[in-house]
């Protein structure tokens, strides 16, 4: 059931703290005629993050049931939302997140990239304040879950990962070769210029050629140019 909003509740969401007084008012309205179950909502936005629209998808008993991400989706995908905002209050006054309220994010922010509609938060309140998984630091490690992930994503990213691994450990060892390569060469001219040096020398003390060619390594060509 889509929530009736006044102008003044259409606003541009740059926090929680933006969305929660408008959520509060909801709440406190929707108490009266759903006190003791708790109310889940889907808040959707533009690309400017102002609201479009505030659904209310489904109520339930003190302990929420698993929602089904289609029936969450429909009006974003109908309203032409880029983002949503998931939303749902606790009884009793303690906004602690459960289990069970991770998990169904965790599988809101995967069904959200398939449906090309970001998740960008989940609040759960109270008529007296509220909890954010983005302020908490819980909603950065649940978009590296990869519980809920299709398994043809996750073929992907171990496919593509496996491609970068390669690619890495080929210009690794393509710096080791050049390396080795490298010390060889260096290795081999240190070695010429101490048999030139050596040369030169026997060369001066009038030691013939032939036996400082067997000496050196050096020609007689190489040797008589010295």
């Amino acid at each position: 059931m889509e929530v009736k909003l006044s102008k003044q509740q259409k606003v541009t969401v740059n926090s929680a703290e933006d969305i929660y007084p408008i959520m509060h008012q909801i709440l406190r309205r929707e108490n009266k005629i759903g006190q003791g179950q708790e109310h889940f909502w889907m808040v959707g936005l533009n690309q400017a993050n102002k609201i479009l629209y505030i659904e209310l998808v489904a109520l339930g008993s003190s302990n929420m049931a698993s929602i089904n991400p289609r029936e969450a989706f429909r009006m974003a995908i109908y309203k032409l939302a880029v983002r949503v905002i998931m939303v749902h209050n606790h009884l009793g006054g303690n906004v602690t997140p459960s289990y069970e309220d991770q998990d169904l994010t965790d599988h809101f922010i995967q069904a959200g990239k398939f449906l090309k509609v970001e998740v960008i938060d989940h609040l759960i309140i109270s008529e007296e304040t509220y909890h954010s998984f983005v302020d908490a630091g819980i909603f950065k490690k649940l978009q590296e879950s990869e519980k809920w992930i299709l398994p043809y994503k996750l073929k992907e990213r171990i496919r593509n990962e496996g491609k970068t691994e390669g690619l890495k450990e080929g210009f690794n060892e393509g710096i080791q070769l050049g390396e080795k390569k490298g010390k060889e060469e260096g290795l081999k001219e240190g070695s010429r210029e101490k048999a030139i040096e050596m040369a030169k020398v026997m060369k001066q003390e009038k030691v013939s050629i032939t036996i400082i060619a067997k000496a050196s390594g050096l020609s007689i060509g190489e040797i008589e140019k010295l």
